[in-house]
């Protein structure tokens, strides 16, 4: 049993110290990981900002293909008569009608005795 704690005594210490110290092979091997990740964020930045201009002339690229259309009126436009036609596409009252319309407008308007 003695031969036990002292085996256990001695291995102990030495155990200890080659847990604290990494070898060089640790350290190179996190020095390369490190590398490896700065690489890799280094990859994936340039892969956005590639993503972001291809989006960018992509809608550029739309936007000068793309062609304005008007919407359609339901109906047909009116065109617009100019001169005699215009004269002849009003309304018109006869003459003797506005006279007896006046007529009667100044009845009503004139005061009661």
């Amino acid at each position: 049993m003695r031969t036990l704690i002292v085996v256990t005594a001695v291995s102990f210490p030495a155990a200890a110290a080659h847990a604290q110290a990494p070898s060089p092979d640790i350290e190179l091997l996190r020095a390369e990981q490190a590398a490896a990740q700065r690489r890799a964020i280094e990859q994936d930045n340039q892969l956005q900002a590639l993503d972001t201009r291809l989006r960018a002339e992509n809608a550029v690229a739309a936007t000068e293909r793309a062609v304005v259309r008007l919407p359609v009126p339901p109906y047909a436009p009116a065109t617009t008569p100019s001169g005699a036609q215009a004269v002849q596409t009003y309304p018109s009252t006869p003459d003797a009608a506005l006279a007896d319309s006046d007529r009667r407008v100044r009845e009503a308007s004139r005061p009661r005795r």
